[in-house]
């Protein structure tokens, strides 16, 4: 898929999605192509968020890259499975709103509506490369992923 085939095929998802949580699909959006490569590399089923397993449902095991004490280490990890394209999303935005590791993360959201302040505070929780929010920021200026937000009247 192209950049373009992989926003067609989940940015309205996305954004109907994320409406029901108050959250940015802007970021979601981006975050599955960086993690997925506009979908080329889709760990299991549908999960191009690159979720790790959360102990229910389905898993596959896959070698993934971490980034420890300033170097990335090649590691084997569970990662999530989903039915539907929708089941992901929506376990996204779960993640983001009631784990407690982005409360500071969502209070910041709800604080503020700013994406970039957003994305600055969930960044370093969800990934453990350092460059982490400036390529999802990135990636939502570059392609205008902003139109997929339901919360731009706020």
């Amino acid at each position: 898929m192209d950049p373009d085939e992989f926003i067609n095929s989940i940015g309205n998802a996305a954004g109907n999605i994320c409406a029901e949580y108050n959250l940015p699909a802007s970021v979601c959006i981006a975050q599955a192509a960086i993690e997925s490569g506009w979908g080329k590399y889709c760990i299991g089923n549908y999960n191009y968020f690159g979720r790790k397993w959360n102990g229910w449902g389905n898993y596959t095991e896959q070698e993934t890259q971490e980034y420890f004490n300033g170097e990335y280490e090649t590691i084997i990890d569970k990662f999530q499975n989903y039915d539907s394209l929708e089941d992901s999303i929506k376990d996204w935005c779960v993640l983001m709103t009631e784990e407690p590791a982005y409360t500071d993360a969502l209070a910041q959201w709800e604080s503020t509506w700013n994406v970039e302040a957003f994305v600055r505070a969930m960044a370093p929780v969800y990934a453990t490369d350092p460059n982490y929010a400036e390529k999802i920021l990135s990636t939502i200026n570059a392609n205008n992923l902003m139109r997929f937000d339901g919360w731009n009247d706020k």
